[in-house]
């Protein structure tokens, strides 16, 4: 039995389809039983479970052999809580592996603001005695498109500095993580997932423009600037998250290439442009 957690978001759904469709006996972790019924494939068992309620967390975790840990979302102790709950839940309840999707930016002098809530999950696996493996992704070419891109008229303003990330798909997460959580690549500790070319922002600007006929450059701003400006759009934590991200980047943090993707999976992640051209093809033209 595989138990995904988180498996009503798109890497989560990703993860549980691609697993039923290759056999396995697979369950979903949801927090209310609605939320999967009809969301997931029907062969889905439902478990479930609250991150907040570690009780809950445990029964629900009770027979399964292996855990997918997908990384929770929202203010930065919330993550560190819900994480350490269900890492707790997954050893008393006996799970034999745990999969978890980390982040590749956990260093102690990261000023990213999620970098301390994995750095302690990651910890917090290597000592609760139950084996596990981490996939340390980069930045996700979803995200870059949907907070960055797409909101972005002419400009797109950031405190980047020069710094080069890697995109992959959330899709090409969720094969990783599916082909992990069969129990066939977990001789190595920690993999890392990301696309198979580092670019700057430059050339990620061109990449939308080209894809979508609506040209876009980038825009260093300082970090104070994208602050306020994203104080003034997006509720807490999101301005502080998404800023501290930028400073990560600028320090480089960002921009490394692994080939784990293509071992894991025997083929070449998706291309940035690809992913654009993919994505963009379903968004509605303006005007």
């Amino acid at each position: 039995m595989i138990l995904v957690t988180g498996a009503t978001g798109h890497v989560g759904r990703a993860v549980v389809s691609s697993l039923v469709s290759s056999g396995h006996e697979v369950a979903a972790l949801v927090r209310k039983r609605e939320a999967g019924q009809g969301r997931l494939p029907r062969e889905t068992a439902l478990r479930v479970g609250d991150y907040e309620d570690a009780s809950t967390l445990k029964a629900a975790f009770t027979g399964v052999d292996r855990l997918v840990l997908i990384s929770s979302d929202g203010a930065a102790d919330a993550v560190t809580r819900h994480h350490a709950n269900a890492i707790a839940a997954a050893t008393a309840a006996g799970v034999r592996h745990i999969t978890f999707t980390s982040i590749v930016d956990i260093g102690e002098n990261s000023p990213f603001y999620y970098a301390p809530a994995y750095r302690d999950a990651e910890r917090r696996l290597a000592a609760c005695g139950v084996p596990s493996t981490i996939l340390r992704c980069g930045l996700y070419s979803d995200f870059i498109l949907d907070t960055w891109l797409a909101p972005a008229s002419g400009e797109l303003v950031l405190p980047a500095g020069q710094g080069l990330v890697a995109p992959v798909s959330r899709d090409d997460v969720a094969a990783a993580v599916a082909a992990v959580a069969t129990g066939a690549h977990t001789s190595r500790a920690v993999y890392t997932i990301t696309g198979d070319r580092a670019l700057g922002f430059n050339e990620i600007a061109a990449c939308y423009g080209e894809a979508t006929a609506r040209p876009l450059r980038y825009h260093l701003c300082s970090l104070s600037e994208y602050l306020a400006s994203a104080s003034a759009r997006l509720d807490e934590p999101w301005p502080q998250a998404f800023s501290s991200l930028c400073a990560s980047i600028a320090e480089g943090r960002y921009g490394g290439v692994s080939r784990d993707f293509a071992m894991l999976t025997d083929r070449q992640p998706e291309s940035f442009r690809d992913f654009l051209a993919r994505a963009t093809s379903a968004m509605p033209a303006e005007g």
